[in-house]
């Protein structure tokens, strides 16, 4: 009974106060950060994102559709649908902000 309450009593104090998110709920421990892919961007990334939000909403929308498309298909990351539509979405997104001559 004892070892419950020293229990309860460690898990309220892991969700209360600092770190918690948007409506009190827990945030969690930080995520590693990393680079966005895109050359020449340099932002810094949390190692969920495939690239940073600027860059995500350059990539045209059916090609962004098709990285979530591949995505869920089961086989996530290690599908060669999904390295193909990622590989697109990079290079759509390096492309999109210089002139067409």
């Amino acid at each position: 009974m004892t070892c419950q309450l020293a229990e309860r009593s460690d898990a309220s104090a892991l969700l209360g106060g600092r770190g918690r998110g948007p409506g009190g709920q827990p945030t969690g421990l930080p995520l590693p950060t990393g680079l966005c892919p895109v050359p020449g961007c340099g932002d810094q990334i949390d190692q969920t994102r495939l690239m940073c939000r600027r860059d995500w909403y350059q990539v045209p929308k059916r090609l962004r559709d098709q990285v979530w498309r591949t995505w869920h298909s089961g086989q996530e990351a290690s599908s060669p649908e999904h390295q193909q539509a990622v590989l697109q979405a990079i290079t759509a997104a390096r492309f999109s902000g210089l002139p067409l001559w």
